[in-house]
C-alpha cells in the first residue's frame, strides 16, 4: 500500500513538472516570469535583502507564476471548447489575464518597495564587483533569447 501512494505522488510531481514544461514552451509570459525571478534574486542578493523581504519575494514568484500557470490552463481549455467567437470565452480569457495582471502589479510595487531604498547598496556592489555587472550584462541577450525563441508555439 505505501509502495503505491509513494508511486502516486511522484506521478503527481511529474505531472506538475510536465505542466510547468508545457507552459514554458507555449507561454512567452511565463518565460518573462521566469526570467524576472532571476534577475531579482540576484538583485536581492546583491541589496542584501532581509530574509523576511526574500520571503515575501519568493511569495511573490510563487503568486506570480501559479497565476501564469492558471491563466494559461483557462486559456487551453476555452481554445479547446470554444469552435468560433465566443463572447464568453473571450470574458472568461480576459478575467484570468487580468487576474495575472493584478499579481504582477502588486508585485511590482512590493519590488519597488524593496529594490528603490536597495538601490544605492546595489549600485556601489556593482560597481565595485564588475564582474557580476559584466555577467548581468552578458547574460541579457541571453535571457531575451530564452524570451522570445524557447519552446513552440501551440
Amino acid at each position: 500500500m505505501m509502495g503505491r501512494e509513494i508511486r502516486k505522488l511522484r506521478q503527481s510531481f511529474q505531472y506538475a513538472m510536465r505542466g510547468i514544461c508545457l507552459c514554458m514552451r507555449s507561454e512567452r509570459n511565463f518565460r518573462i516570469h521566469l526570467t524576472a525571478t532571476c534577475y531579482v534574486t540576484v538583485f536581492a542578493v546583491l541589496g542584501q535583502l532581509s530574509m523576511v523581504k526574500c520571503a515575501v519575494l519568493a511569495l511573490c514568484f510563487g503568486v506570480m507564476m501559479g497565476a501564469e500557470l492558471m491563466n494559461t490552463a483557462i486559456e487551453y481549455l476555452c481554445d479547446w471548447k470554444a469552435s468560433g467567437y465566443d463572447r464568453t470565452v473571450r470574458d472568461a480569457k480576459d478575467i484570468a489575464a487580468a487576474a495575472v495582471f493584478v499579481c504582477a502589479a502588486a508585485c511590482t510595487v512590493i519590488g519597488l518597495l524593496f529594490f528603490v531604498p536597495a538601490a544605492g547598496v546595489i549600485a556601489q556592489k556593482l560597481w565595485t564587483y564588475k564582474v557580476i555587472l559584466a555577467a548581468l550584462v552578458l547574460s541579457a541577450p541571453c535571457a531575451v533569447g530564452f524570451i522570445v525563441g524557447f519552446g513552440r508555439k501551440r
